[in-house]
């Protein structure tokens, strides 16, 4: 491991300046790179902000949110290694049989019913895995925020199959819109193998990584360790308030887009495979086949003539601000079985890369050309909150200056 003291101290200083002055509630850091592993992990900050007590530190559980996709989607690849799942362009229905009961919502009636439509194509793998299905979350879609408004469902807080079990927003395939697709592939692997898709994480995955602390199913010391969500007041942002216990601590149904648990530390594990062929350096496991990784989890699997577009509605302010993915051309960007992929570099420093987030702003990144990993972490909403993309950034250019 190389250990650059000077380096620690700067990446320390960067996330204590934003929680020392209240920006942030708390700020985590972490660093790989492939020949030497770990170079950096450390946090700043409160569990709660309540509680000046509750110092944050390295092995703190967070929520990760839309960062478990990625290990949800490699878990689906194990099985089409396993010849279980034949191929991507399957039909959902060969594995879930109620997805054939999904209806497409055109809009609400006089009495504020849905309007419902059955779709004409039917929804396969690729389009779960490639956010092309039509599930939405109701934080970026108007028809899906006003049935919330009206029946409390889709929440997927909740984390219970029926705020999964939603209608489509469009013809599948037709075109990329964020949502809840890889909750259903989480449905895949349940019915798939019979277990619950925490079960199959931690035998397949987890344990193969020795990264104990990720689970979709928290114990009570982890519940006790777990950093508490926060909201940024929308009309007064420098005002935070605790948001306590509003993730269920037993959740009824293991939501693969969002609902793993764990230590920055152990998350990096799993990151870690995808710089050496999906082989976890420390325990020698091969968690996926070159050839998957090469195939699958870094390829652009979106439909043909579908791209990347900022069409995700701004229907709930309180949980993610307006997302623009049209600062970078179609042609260098594309989705993955499991990442964004972006085809150019940044300015940060970053090049080609593969990445993805979580709502409470959580941001991780693949650079395969420069062998390095980075991943900074928050708990607070809304996405893409200004006080954590600047630290966010201020963080990953550190990391090029430094590491390169």
């Amino acid at each position: 491991m190389i250990v650059k003291s000077q380096t620690n101290k700067e990446l320390d200083s960067i996330l204590q300046e934003y929680t020392n002055n209240g920006k942030l509630p708390c700020a985590l850091g972490a660093v790989i790179n492939k020949d030497n592993g770990l170079l950096y992990v450390g946090s700043s900050g409160l569990k709660d902000i309540e509680n000046n007590d509750s110092l944050i530190d390295n092995d703190a559980t967070l929520a990760f949110f839309s960062c478990s996709k990625s290990i949800t989607t490699t878990a689906l690849l194990q099985l089409i290694e396993k010849g279980l799942i034949k191929s991507i362009d399957d039909p959902v229905e060969n594995y879930v049989k109620n997805i054939k009961d999904v209806n497409i919502i055109n809009g609400f009636d006089e009495n504020n019913k849905p309007i419902l439509t059955k779709p004409k194509t039917k929804p396969t793998l690729r389009h779960l895995l490639t956010h092309t299905s039509g599930f939405a979350y109701s934080f970026f879609n108007y028809h899906y925020k006003t049935l919330q408004d009206s029946t409390g469902i889709p929440n997927i807080l909740n984390s219970t199959w029926d705020d999964f079990n939603t209608p489509l927003t469009f013809e599948p395939g037709t075109k990329w819109h964020y949502g809840a697709g890889i909750d259903w592939v989480g449905k895949v692997i349940y019915d798939v193998t019979n277990m619950s898709l925490g079960d199959y994480c931690k035998e397949n995955i987890f344990n193969k990584l020795n990264a104990p602390s990720l689970t979709f199913e928290r114990s009570k010391d982890q519940i006790n360790n777990t950093i508490e969500l926060h909201q940024r007041n929308i009309e007064n942002p420098i005002e935070l308030k605790l948001l306590k216990n509003i993730l269920p601590e037993k959740a009824e149904f293991h939501a693969g887009g969002h609902g793993c648990f764990g230590t920055i530390t152990d998350f990096m594990k799993f990151l870690e495979i995808f710089l050496h062929e999906g082989k976890c350096p420390e325990t020698g496991f091969q968690i996926l086949k070159p050839e998957t990784i090469e195939n699958y989890s870094f390829k652009n699997l979106l439909p043909e003539n579908v791209f990347i577009k900022s069409t995700l509605d701004y229907s709930d302010a309180n949980l993610s601000n307006k997302i623009d993915f049209e600062k970078i051309p179609d042609n260098l960007q594309g989705w993955t079985s499991s990442f964004h992929k972006i085809d150019c570099p940044l300015p940060t420093g970053r090049g080609k890369s593969y990445s993805w987030a979580g709502l409470p702003n959580l941001y991780y990144w693949i650079d395969i050309d420069n062998g390095i990993i980075g991943m900074w972490a928050t708990q607070v909403f809304p996405f893409m909150d200004i006080d954590s993309l600047e630290c966010f950034n201020k963080f990953e250019t550190a990391v090029y200056q430094n590491f390169l």
